[in-house]
């Protein structure tokens, strides 16, 4: 059973997964999303983060089929939102020497914060015309099959997952049930603005890990408002585990 919060600012139906509510206006993620939004700058940004050595706009031409001065536009963009690094190669004889361009030092390290998984996600769903949750299930499918090699207990899969997003998350673990209190939100100011899309996306979450796992169901997840926190998730061990 999943148990929502009671109330939050403003809650966008999970359908409805235009960016722009999500974010406080100005924020440089949201910026980011939209760059990133437009599905030829995220091939783009996606070609410049696999690449091993920086790439000049010729060969994104090359790549993408679009002229010099489309794809200079689109880069244009990602560099105002800070997602990439332009700069001029070394001068080789005559001529002048190429722009060259690469993801910024912070891109480089990828969607570590809980925001920035976040976005990404979203701009998924808003892609494939999917739902928050759906895309939830399919990050947690993904996410069980990282983590599950690592740890022999399956709760510790779904504590792990938590700890990833950024929350501060207890795990109260015993031989037939366990529970994971998530004690901060890492994402308050998207939960307050769009409280269903963003609980929505890891209540899926949770249930794509679950997929992945034997031994372990969902038997409650308390969903509370940030400023109260304490959101729990509430497992039941059955079979082997709970022997």
């Amino acid at each position: 059973m999943v148990r929502q919060m009671a109330d939050t600012a403003s809650e966008v139906p999970e359908g409805n997964l235009a960016l722009l509510p999500v974010y406080v206006p100005g924020d440089e993620l949201q910026r980011r999303a939209v760059a990133l939004g437009d599905p030829t700058r995220y091939r783009i940004f996606e070609y410049l983060l696999k690449s091993a050595e920086p790439v000049s706009v010729s060969e994104l031409t090359e790549f993408t089929r679009l002229n010099h001065t489309g794809i200079r536009q689109h880069l244009e963009i990602l560099r105002r939102s800070g997602l990439i690094d332009e700069y001029r190669e070394p001068p080789k004889g005559r001529g002048r020497p190429r722009l060259l361009y690469e993801p910024s030092a912070e891109a480089k390290r990828g969607p570590t914060k809980a925001y920035e998984r976040l976005s990404l996600l979203l701009i998924e769903a808003m892609t494939t015309h999917s739902s928050a949750r759906a895309i939830g299930r399919q990050e947690g499918v993904r996410l069980a099959t990282e983590l599950a090699p690592k740890y022999s207990d399956p709760v510790q899969v779904i504590h792990e997952a938590m700890i990833g997003w950024e929350f501060s998350a207890t795990l109260v673990n015993n031989r037939d049930f366990a529970a994971i209190v998530l004690n901060r939100c890492p994402l308050e100011s998207a939960v307050n603005l769009a409280g269903k899309t963003v609980c929505g996306l890891h209540i899926g979450i949770i249930e794509g890990i679950l997929s992945k796992l034997e031994g372990l169901e969902l038997t409650d997840f308390e969903i509370h408002l940030p400023k109260v926190a304490g959101c729990k998730i509430e497992l039941r061990r059955h079979g082997e585990s709970g022997q």
